[in-house]
């Protein structure tokens, strides 16, 4: 007995460490099977950052390439899969990857202590050094990074750049943007004095803009602040520990070094072609300003109706649905609209499952929480437009709907709202506006709406001031036809009442 004791506590001291150990739980998670079953490896990144992820026309389409998407398709077709890519600015992608929207994400990650507390990383794939960019003017000046005390340094928001910006050039002042070709844009127009970029977007660049060039000066950080991982959602061992032994084999056999090459020769110059960006790409900004018109009027439609009832809520005879519309007004007037989209795009995913259905190449997962946020902040305003208007009739036509008999309810429908809306609709017309402009802010969480479309083109293009002024003219025509649809209306509506 005692000696079959001691075997079973034998037999649990070899097991315990095999429990606890990554092979086990990648037995027992289900990471890799969900990809193999669902036959998509769903990746996210930032295609702004060549050549590591970019945006190329290939005949008349948007495809994102580089040396990270040949990475991603290496490890796709290894699985024996389909590659599913989503484009996104890259602070968002630490969130998605959290929230488990991706199977995986690739752009230029350095796994840092506080990233591990929230998502996993592979095994590095890649080492990418970081330069200080400077324009030639500037250059001669910045040897030693204490040049660099008081100067404003720039660097994307987010990102391993922003970092070591932080901890090892805290004397500088620093400056992070969204997105690495604002970095660049201020960089060359000498809004800032210089920039930490990694070096073979810097390498790229300095083909584009003959007026920067890299300082001579050593940014000596540790190696692993320069590693690059691919970015996974927490419990996802198993994948990652599949992802670790194909990018082994493609170290191995030097493809990762032949696909780097391969990238910085097609990105050098970037989309280059004769015709101008309006040309090259009239269909991606005409697929913008129809996204843009449809996501406005969705808005504006069940925000109107939202709001009317939010209204007759705040001019209620009860106290207690008056304060409610109140406060509902109050909050929504009162915290930023881009707040309101962030709020509803992560909540409404850590709640609800929608479906990553494609309409049109628009993931439905994403319009759907930034229409929701866009309607319901509209309807604040619309509230207390039509409040407005509502207060604006004279209060004898509710006593005459009252004396023919008429209940409030009935009389408000038939007799005061129409009143009002006429009173109204050019409030409600400048609304409708707005809305078309404040679709800008669906782009930080991947919508393909005219500005995301616009940062697309520039990241592809180097053509800054180009894509941003097709865009400002597109936004002028939609607006503009809006402004003289609501006037026409106006007059015809005026017409009629007489």
């Amino acid at each position: 007995m005692k000696g079959k004791l001691i075997g079973f506590f034998g037999i649990l001291l070899v097991m315990i460490p095999m429990l606890f150990s990554p092979t086990v739980f990648a037995e027992t998670d289900d990471s890799l099977q969900k990809v193999l079953d669902r036959g998509t490896l769903v990746v996210g990144t930032s295609a702004d950052n060549p050549p590591k992820e970019y945006i190329r026309m290939n005949n008349g389409k948007e495809e994102i390439v580089g040396f990270d998407i040949d990475i991603a398709q290496k490890i796709a077709d290894e699985l024996g899969v389909e590659l599913e890519i989503t484009n996104m600015k890259f602070d968002g992608l630490v969130p998605s990857v959290q929230s488990g929207e991706f199977d995986m994400a690739l752009a230029g990650f350095n796994p840092t202590p506080e990233r591990k507390e929230v998502i996993s990383f592979s095994d590095s794939y890649h080492n990418l050094p970081f330069v200080i960019l400077t324009t030639k003017d500037k250059a001669a000046s910045f040897q030693t990074l204490e040049d660099l005390t008081d100067k404003e340094v720039a660097a994307q928001k987010g990102s391993t750049q922003e970092t070591i910006l932080n901890d090892y050039i805290g004397h500088a002042r620093a400056v992070a943007l969204g997105k690495l070709p604002e970095v660049i844009a201020e960089i060359n127009s000498g809004t800032v004095d210089a920039g930490v970029v990694g070096y073979l977007s810097a390498r790229n660049y300095l083909d584009i803009y003959p007026n920067l060039e890299i300082a001579d000066i050593d940014i000596e950080v540790p190696e692993e602040k320069t590693a690059q991982s691919i970015a996974f959602p927490k419990d996802s061992q198993a994948l990652i520990t599949e992802v670790n032994r194909i990018i082994a084999e493609m170290q191995e056999e030097g493809l990762i070094e032949e696909l780097l090459e391969k990238n910085i020769e097609e990105a050098r110059v970037g989309d280059v072609d004769s015709r101008n960006t309006l040309q090259i790409y009239g269909p991606l900004f005409i697929k913008g300003a129809v996204t843009t018109i449809g996501v406005a009027i969705i808005c504006v439609i069940f925000g109107t109706l939202l709001g009317i009832l939010i209204a007759l809520l705040r001019i209620s005879s009860s106290k207690i649905l008056s304060s409610i519309a109140y406060f509902y007004i109050q909050i929504l007037r009162g915290t930023p609209a881009l707040l309101q989209v962030f709020i509803f795009y992560f909540g409404l995913s850590s709640v609800l499952n929608i479906p990553a259905i494609h309409i049109w190449d628009i993931n439905i997962a994403r319009l759907i929480p930034g229409c929701i946020a866009l309607a319901i902040n509209s309807s604040a305003y619309v509230a207390e437009i039509i409040r407005s208007g509502i207060n604006a009739v004279d209060s004898g036509q509710m006593e005459a709907g009252y004396s023919l008999g008429l209940n409030r309810r009935t009389t408000m429908k038939e007799i005061i709202l129409p009143q009002a809306i006429r009173n109204i609709l050019p409030a409600l017309g400048n609304e409708f506006v707005s809305m078309i402009k404040e679709t800008s802010l669906l782009s930080v969480i991947a919508v393909s709406e005219l500005m995301f479309v616009a940062d697309t083109v520039k990241a592809a293009t180097y053509r800054t001031m180009e894509s941003l002024l097709i865009a400002a003219v597109i936004y002028f025509m939609i607006t503009w036809s809006v402004s003289w649809l609501v006037s026409r209306f106006e007059k015809r509506l005026a017409r009629s009442s007489k």
